[in-house]
């Protein structure tokens, strides 16, 4: 596949997920607040296996991620979006990317989560020059298992879990609007100390 015919892919792959965001009207700041998340603080995270996309010697190819993979690793900051392209989720997915070193020195990956297509995460992550992987949840199961799967707007609510690497939720932070990952690193830095 040519890096020109990868480029078109994603372009379509964008044009797709742009017609999700009307959906995402639910998560609108007049909007009624969401109800929380059924993960709770102190509660083993759900595992799940998601997919991306990676380029490998110039051609793109599915990888997977599996949540239990890190245990006994790394902490894990799960950060659930509405849709790839809509300007809190760019907000919110450039500050990961801002503060993905800081992360790193916590002992902590940042995984991000929408239920937007793998194509079509891959080419957000690739607009946003984004390091860390963009999961797709196309089936919408891992949005449901966490509980923050908005069946109206059909989209993930603005949901974050700080997962520690026994694979307990430390902190659950949920917003309207684009969530700051200063207080996800911040819980991060204190897992550290405990550790």
């Amino acid at each position: 596949m040519s890096i020109r015919h990868l480029h078109l892919t994603a372009s379509l792959a964008m044009a797709a997920s742009l017609l999700t965001v009307p959906s995402a009207r639910a998560q609108a700041p007049n909007a009624t607040p969401p109800p929380p998340p059924s993960v709770k603080t102190g509660e083993p995270a759900p595992d799940f296996t998601a997919n991306y996309l990676a380029i490998e010697n110039g051609r793109p190819g599915f990888k997977s991620v599996k949540l239990s993979d890190y245990k006994g690793q790394k902490n894990v900051v799960l950060a659930f979006f509405p849709a790839a392209f809509s300007p809190g989720c760019t907000n919110e997915m450039a500050k990961y990317q801002e503060t993905s070193g800081q992360f790193n020195t916590n002992n902590t990956v940042v995984l991000g989560m929408s239920v937007d297509s793998t194509w079509a995460n891959a080419a957000f992550a690739d607009k946003l020059g984004v390091k860390f992987n963009i999961l797709s949840d196309a089936s919408r199961e891992i949005s449901k298992s966490y509980g923050v799967f908005d069946e109206r707007g059909l989209v993930s609510r603005r949901t974050t879990f700080v997962i520690d690497s026994k694979g307990i939720v430390q902190k659950v932070f949920m917003a309207q609007e684009a969530l700051d990952p200063a207080h996800s690193l911040e819980a991060c830095a204190l897992l550290k100390e405990v550790k």
